[in-house]
Parts: C-alpha cells; structure tokens; sequence
C-alpha cells in the first residue's frame, strides 16, 4: 500500500489510487478552468463532482482534497444557476423585444397598445364594434338582400 500526503491523518490507500488521484486532480484542475477562464459553470461542476467522487471514494469524506472538492461543488452549483437564471431573463427580455419591435413595425410606429386596439375607445370589442354598430350592420346586411 501506498500512503498518499495531505490533511486525511495519514491515509494509506491502495495501488492504483495514486492514479486515480492524480485522475480527481486534472478534473478538478479542468473545472477550473471552465469556471475561471470560460464562464462555463456547468462543465465546471460536471468535472467537479466526477473529481470529487474520486477523492471521496479514494480518500475518504474528511480529507483535505475531498473538503477542498465540495466547496468547490457548491461554489461552482451557485455559479451554474446564477449563470442559468440570468440566460433566462435575457432570453425572456429577448423576445419580448422581438415581439414588440415586430407589432411595432408591422402598425408603422404606432405604440403596440395603439396597434392593437386600432383606436378604438375601450367600450368597443375587439373587432373594433359595439353591440349597437353591430345591429346596424346586421340591419343593412338583412335590408341589401
């Protein structure tokens, strides 16, 4: 057995752990990188929590590396959701953008309140027709026949 340094109280693991520490420490190492340099918090926390595996099932809960990987795991979670909610209120403001420019184009400038009551005062139904328009235009249709 090979005894590997760091803060688990003189933890000796077995062969092939150095491998697989080694293995725990390019992911962690990677996520960093996602996290740090590219803002891609997401892949930072999927490389996290396969180095963190490693360490736990290597090392065991209480060692340094294993404590140093979940408040890793839990910073990069923030980061994740944080960077996820504010995607989704862009891509909300985004379309509501696009709706708007779209109603306003389409009506030639008038406000998309303007446009889409056409005028009309708030009495009216949204065909632009009050119950009485309605029956005088029931009325001549009936009197052209």
């Amino acid at each position: 057995a090979e005894g590997v340094a760091g803060g688990g109280g003189g933890h000796t693991v077995g062969p092939g752990a150095v491998e697989r520490i080694i293995q725990a420490q390019a992911l962690h190492n990677m996520a960093l990188v996602f996290s740090n340099n590219l803002n891609r918090y997401k892949e930072a926390l999927a490389h996290e929590k396969k180095a963190y595996a490693i360490y736990r099932l290597v090392l065991g809960e209480s060692h340094t590396f294993t404590v140093n990987s979940s408040h890793f795991l839990r910073r990069f979670t923030e980061q994740a959701v944080d960077q996820s909610t504010k995607q989704r209120k862009f891509d909300i403001d985004q379309n509501l953008i696009a709706a708007a420019s779209g109603r306003m184009h389409l009506t030639k400038g008038k406000l998309p309140v303007e446009a889409a009551t056409n005028g009309m005062d708030s009495s009216e139904g949204l065909n632009g027709l009050t119950a009485e328009k309605k029956k005088k235009k029931k009325k001549k249709k009936k009197a052209g026949k």
